[in-house]
């Protein structure tokens, strides 16, 4: 009966050891999606804009002001990388990522 006690307290210490290895799993799975998703997220947004003002559309503001291109590239590159370092700090700052 000793024995068999012993081996059903084993077997538990094992599933726990188990269950905390997945848990630990789980969790880097779900910090590299929030990496993914505002990575995903900063990006369709600047391919929105880009998108928009790629468009052959004839605005008058595009006469005599070339440099208007780099512009419109930089600026939605700046503020896509922003939004996402912003989600990063904001999920660090919870606790979300970074162990």
């Amino acid at each position: 009966m000793k024995e068999y006690i012993k081996l059903r307290e084993y077997i538990d210490d094992t599933e726990d050891y188990i269950n905390i290895q997945m848990d630990n799993y789980r969790n880097q799975l779900i910090q590299l999606e929030i990496f993914l998703i505002a990575g995903e997220l900063s990006l369709s947004f600047y391919a929105l804009v880009i998108g928009i003002f790629s468009m052959n559309i004839p605005f008058t503001w595009t006469k005599d002001h070339g440099y208007m291109f780099k512009w419109v590239v930089i600026f939605p590159g700046f503020f896509s990388i922003s939004i996402f370092l912003i989600i990063v700090a904001y999920a660090r700052k919870k606790g979300l990522i970074g162990s």
